[in-house]
């Protein structure tokens, strides 16, 4: 009699924690699904920051070319500038200044 009873202690026993491992299992196998799905959105961001990463790159490379291309326009426009007034100082010291009287006739 005494070994049934221990029997029946061991089977609720046996039966109680068996009751709590399989949601623990049903859970863990849901938290396994749940990692891998992070692992994968973790990947991608990783993927995608890596391409954003190459893409500003890209375009600091492409600025500072363009920003060369433009230093190098500004200073022949200065340059130009420069020749244009140096025109126009030498073709203004050149022509004697006409008086008011003189200015009218001619026209």
């Amino acid at each position: 009699m005494m070994s049934s009873l221990i029997e029946a202690v061991l089977l609720a026993a046996l039966v109680m924690t068996t009751a709590c491992v399989v949601p623990m299992y049903r859970r863990l196998k849901r938290f396994d699904g749940c990692q891998a799905q992070y692992r994968d959105m973790i990947e991608t961001s990783s993927r995608r920051l890596a391409h954003a990463g190459d893409a500003v790159q890209g375009f600091a490379t492409e600025g500072r070319t363009i920003l060369a291309q433009l230093a190098r326009e500004i200073d022949l426009a200065e340059a130009a500038l420069a020749s244009l007034k140096a025109e126009r100082l030498a073709l203004s010291d050149a022509t004697p200044p006409q008086s008011a009287a003189a200015a009218r006739r001619v026209g």
